[in-house]
């Protein structure tokens, strides 16, 4: 699943395959959603999520932290193209 999300959109490329974090769920959520009435409310519960893990202590540079950049990248992306 994580392997086609990254060839999906540019930006997560580099995302740690490897590594699952307990935002991602909803990440995944609003990637994979197929309904695009939903996207924008996938992509709001995924930055919420992103932001509360970002309020605890994260390495900056480090794995989790490069993930989050590409995933909000992402994101981003995305709701653009469904708003």
């Amino acid at each position: 699943m994580a392997t086609s999300i990254c060839r999906a959109f540019e930006y997560s490329r580099t995302m740690t395959i490897s590594s699952t974090y307990w935002w991602q769920k909803t990440y995944d959520d609003a990637v994979l959603e197929m309904d695009l009435q939903q996207v924008p409310g996938r992509v709001v519960e995924a930055l919420k999520a992103i932001e509360e893990r970002l309020r605890s202590c994260i390495v900056y540079g480090g794995l989790e932290h490069v993930a989050i950049v590409n995933a909000r990248k992402a994101l981003a992306t995305l709701s653009v193209k469904h708003r």
